[in-house]
C-alpha cells in the first residue's frame, strides 16, 4: 500500500495554547466579512471561503478579483492583467503615483488596467518582456507564486528576504565550487511553500492540482492571496534561515542526485504520485506529482536505478529495509530519511513520511502541508527534528567519496 505523509502542524511551532489562541483570534477578527455572492461558486466549492474573503478586500468598487460582476469564474485561468490588478489592490498601492514606462501592448486611455499594470511593474511585482506585458496571457503557477511572494515581501519589508537572491540559479553556491542549476522560480516557491500559500487538494480532487509550468486558475490565486494577506509576522520571520542554506562538500554522485531533485521543487503533492506527469507508466495518479515516498522513489529508484524493490514503495516498507539504520548524526547527502510518531523509537510499521537528505540538516521532500516538493530543515523545525526516525544509505562508499 502506498503511504502518505501525516501533515505537521503549521511549521510545528510549539506555542503555548493561550498565545496560539490569541494569534488566531487576532488574525480572523482582522478579516472582512464577505458581502459578495457569486452564482458560480457553490457553498461546497473548495475555495469558497477564500473567494468570499478576497472579493471583499480592497476599496469600495475595487475589490480584489471581483472582475465579472455576478460571477467569479473560479476555474478560468487568471490573466496577467487580472493578477496585476489583484496584487495592486491587495497590497494597498492602487493610488500610487508612478512614472509610466513604455509598454507596447498596454496603451494609456485605452487599456482599463493601464495604471494597475504600471504600478505592478513599478513595484516589481510583475515584469515586462522585450515585446510587452501580454496582459491577456495566462499565468503559470510558478509565476503566480513568485508574484504573490513579492507582494508579501512588499507588505513585510523589515523581514529577512535574503533567500530570494541567495537561492537564485547562478548565484546559489551551497558548497564551495558548486552552483547547482535550479529552476528560476525555486527561491520564491520555497518561500511560498514555507508560508503555506498553496492549497493541497484531497485524493479524488487532485486533478485540480497545478504543476509549476501549468496555467493557474482564479480560485487557486484567490486562496494564495488570502493566505498571503493573513500570514503572521512570526511565519515570515522563519524565511531568514533559507538565506544561509549551505551544504557540506559533496561527491559527484551526491551533486547529481540533488540537482535532479531540485528540478521538481514546486511539483504538487499527489496521493500515490511517483511521476511528474499524469501519464505515469507505473500506475494511475490523478495529476503529475508525488507523495512523500513517491518522490524518493522517482529520484532514487526510477531515475538513478538504486535497488529499492517494488514492495518498498511505501514509506514504512522503505524504512524497514534500512540495514543499518542511519542515525541523524551519521546522515550523509543522498541518504533516505524516515519519520515516525516516536522518532527513533518508532516501529517500522508506523513510519509515515520519507525524504532525501541534502546535508547540514536540510532535506528535500514532498508533503501535503506544503502541497508538494520543497526544502525543509531538521535544525529549524521542532516537528521534523522530533519525529525523525532514521535514515537509509543507498550510495556506495565510492559514490560518497569527495574528490
Amino acid at each position: 500500500m502506498k503511504q502518505t505523509a501525516e501533515r505537521p502542524t503549521r511549521h510545528a511551532i510549539a506555542f503555548v495554547v493561550l498565545t496560539a489562541a490569541v494569534l488566531v483570534c487576532l488574525a480572523w477578527t482582522a478579516r472582512p466579512a464577505s458581502a459578495q455572492t457569486y452564482s458560480d461558486v457553490s457553498r461546497g466549492h473548495w475555495a469558497r471561503a477564500a473567494i468570499d474573503w478576497v472579493t471583499d478586500y480592497g476599496p469600495a468598487g475595487r475589490k480584489v478579483l471581483d472582475d465579472y460582476s455576478s460571477t467569479f469564474k473560479p476555474e478560468r485561468k487568471i490573466t496577467r492583467r487580472q493578477l496585476a490588478r489583484a496584487l495592486v489592490l491587495a497590497s494597498g498601492h492602487q493610488d500610487d503615483t508612478v512614472t509610466p514606462i513604455d509598454i507596447p501592448d498596454v496603451v494609456p486611455d485605452l487599456d482599463p488596467d493601464y495604471w494597475n499594470i504600471q504600478i505592478a511593474v513599478s513595484l516589481g511585482l510583475m515584469g515586462v518582456t522585450g515585446d510587452g506585458f501580454h496582459p491577456n496571457a495566462t499565468v503559470t503557477a510558478a509565476k503566480a507564486e513568485t508574484a504573490v511572494v513579492r507582494m508579501v515581501r512588499l507588505l513585510h519589508p523589515g523581514d529577512d528576504w535574503s533567500l530570494l537572491p541567495a537561492l537564485r540559479s547562478g548565484t546559489w553556491e551551497p558548497t564551495d565550487g558548486w552552483k547547482p542549476k535550479v529552476p528560476g522560480y525555486l527561491p520564491s516557491v520555497v518561500a511560498s511553500r514555507y508560508l503555506l500559500l498553496r492549497f493541497n487538494h484531497a485524493y479524488g480532487d487532485e486533478e485540480q492540482e497545478v504543476s509549476p509550468r501549468e496555467a493557474i486558475d482564479r480560485a487557486e490565486v484567490a486562496y494564495m492571496l488570502r493566505e498571503a494577506l493573513t500570514v503572521s509576522e512570526w511565519e515570515v520571520d522563519g524565511l531568514g534561515a533559507y538565506g544561509t542554506l549551505t551544504l557540506p562538500a559533496l561527491s559527484k554522485r551526491q551533486r547529481q542526485i540533488l540537482t535532479f531533485a531540485f528540478a521538481y521543487v514546486g511539483y504538487p503533492y499527489v496521493w500515490a504520485g511517483e511521476y511528474p506527469s499524469k501519464d505515469s507508466p507505473y500506475g494511475y495518479q490523478e495529476h503529475g506529482g508525488f507523495d512523500c515516498s513517491g518522490f524518493v522513489w522517482w529520484v532514487m529508484k526510477i531515475h538513478f536505478k538504486y535497488p529499492i524493490s517494488s514492495n518498498e514503495r511505501g514509506a514504512s516498507n522503505m524504512a524497514r529495509s534500512a540495514k543499518p539504520r542511519i542515525s541523524r548524526s551519521d546522515l550523509k547527502p543522498g541518504d533516505l530519511m524516515f519519520f515516525g510518531p516516536n522518532g527513533p523509537a518508532s516501529p517500522a510499521s508506523s513510519i509515515y513520511h520519507a525524504a532525501l537528505y541534502m546535508g547540514h540538516g536540510w532535506f528535500i521532500h514532498s508533503t501535503g502541508s506544503s502541497d508538494g516538493v520543497t526544502i525543509a530543515s531538521l535544525n529549524k523545525s521542532d516537528y521534523w527534528r522530533t519525529y525523525f526516525a532514521w535514515g537509509r544509505r543507498m550510495l556506495s562508499k565510492a559514490e560518497l567519496t569527495v574528490q
